[in-house]
């Protein structure tokens, strides 16, 4: 059951010839002093699996094996005995030849196929919900899927969790694959960094570095896991100033802008803010609304106003949790076969709407205001007065009194002993700044977005 989990989370990140071919006929034999051992059917199956797809195994199957330390791939010889010799051969014959096959369809595409995720065909542009909070994003990636521009590489997309980066990635990926005129990869940050890490242990980074470099367009979703991978920068950066020399697109997600993501080198956030740094910001109740009708459109189905109006105003944390949302209660309706009025809604959605209602601490706050500019807890509630300091400081005791029952003392207590007339003065600095200043503003509108998550 574990290695059937396994595979079945593999499959999502690989295309399906790769996973059907190579992963899909897998079989666990034991799992005996942390050593995983799989049977594969023919040494050139095993050969491949090694070479090309052990990192990503190992990562999915150490999430389940616990303290798994390798896995060990054995060429099935139960499959040998059973077979009479001529049988055996014939069969190792056209097996051998199947996988041949496969492997030299694969090389045709070996690169782009191997480590492009496979698309989501509802993520396109005639799906994606445009609003004020995200119009921007979706004119900018429409503009990159049909047209190379110098002040449009790199495209950076940023913002929280299901907002709709992933969705624009894909839907640029499908205008591409449309055209048929360019070739493109679309790849999570993790998987380069797979990439790059086997074809070190292979001496493999020339092959690795042409492959990248014979492409038209690169798309890197979630570039924050790199942060701290050092060498996964440094290679990330040559082949960014490689791609950019030769004038082909990059587009690139993250959770945070460029300036913001941790771990990162200096270097890198600068060329990655070299192009158009364009952010998408929480819904709002009207965008949220849009979405539902939308929503429910393609799913040909009906909710009173009432009903809808509800889940926009409650559901508020993010596009993937509205969907959920409407699909539970969608469900619920065509098994029972009944209506829905707004308290069975209510009934329906009572785990979800306690989540979104759960209390927030001043310590949720300080935690995700240290990590979005980058400060320690002990400098956040430090004595420091310099701007990069003060300013996170002020915009944390201003979500601390908005979003908790601390009164200005409480709050000043937790902020390193502060007295409440600070406090105050923080409070209505940010209050006042929200208003006319638009990175404050935003600042403070993913930042409300990240903690009600």
């Amino acid at each position: 059951e574990k290695w059937e989990t396994i595979k079945s989370e593999l499959k999502n990140e690989f295309k399906s010839i790769i996973w059907n071919s190579w992963i899909s006929p897998l079989k666990v034999i034991r799992y005996s002093n942390s050593v995983l051992s799989v049977s594969v059917k023919t040494e050139l199956i095993k050969n491949r699996i090694e070479r090309q797809y052990y990192e990503q195994i190992f990562v999915k199957s150490n999430v389940f094996y616990s303290n798994l330390k390798e896995i060990k791939f054995v060429v099935d010889e139960q499959l040998r005995n059973e077979q009479n010799p001529e049988k055996m051969n014939k069969f190792h014959s056209n097996l051998d030849i199947k996988s041949n096959d496969n492997l030299e369809s694969e090389n045709k595409i070996s690169f782009i196929t191997s480590v492009s995720k496979t698309l989501n065909k509802d993520y396109t542009f005639e799906n994606f919900i445009i609003g004020q909070s995200n119009n921007l994003a979706y004119y900018s990636s429409k503009k990159v899927s049909h047209d190379y521009s110098i002040n449009y590489n790199p495209l950076f997309i940023y913002g929280g969790v299901g907002l709709g980066k992933t969705h624009l990635l894909n839907a640029i990926a499908w205008e591409i694959y449309k055209e048929n005129k360019r070739k493109f990869v679309y790849m999570s940050a993790e998987r380069f960094m797979y990439q790059f890490i086997r074809s070190l242990k292979l001496n493999e980074t020339l092959t690795f570095k042409e492959q990248f470099r014979s492409i038209d367009v690169l798309m890197i979703d979630d570039l924050q896991f790199i942060g701290g991978k050092k060498s996964t920068q440094q290679e990330f950066f040559h082949l960014f100033n490689d791609l950019i020399d030769l004038n082909k697109q990059i587009i690139i997600t993250a959770d945070k802008s460029p300036s913001a993501i941790m771990d990162i080198e200096a270097r890198l956030k600068s060329r990655l803010s070299g192009g158009l740094v364009v952010d998408i910001m929480p819904t709002n109740n009207d965008l949220r609304i849009k979405i539902i009708n939308n929503k429910l459109i393609s799913k040909n189905s009906f909710l009173d106003k009432e009903i809808i109006r509800f889940l926009a105003k409650n559901i508020t944390n993010n596009v993937r949790e509205l969907e959920g949302a409407l699909n539970k209660i969608i469900a619920y309706s065509d098994f029972m076969k009944t209506s829905l009025n707004l308290d069975k809604v209510k009934e329906i959605l009572s785990d979800l709407l306690k989540s979104s209602d759960k209390k927030i601490s001043i310590g949720d706050i300080q935690f995700q205001v240290s990590r979005y500019f980058n400060l320690t807890f002990s400098e956040l509630c430090s004595k420091k007065r310099s701007r990069i300091i003060a300013r996170p400081r002020q915009i944390a005791m201003y979500l601390a009194k908005e979003f908790t029952d601390h009164s200005y003392p409480e709050i000043g207590k937790l902020f390193g002993g502060k007295d409440h007339a600070t406090v105050i003065h923080a409070v209505n600095k940010i209050k006042n700044l929200s208003f006319n200043d638009k990175i404050v503003k935003k600042d403070i509108e993913y930042l409300i977005s990240v903690i009600k998550s």
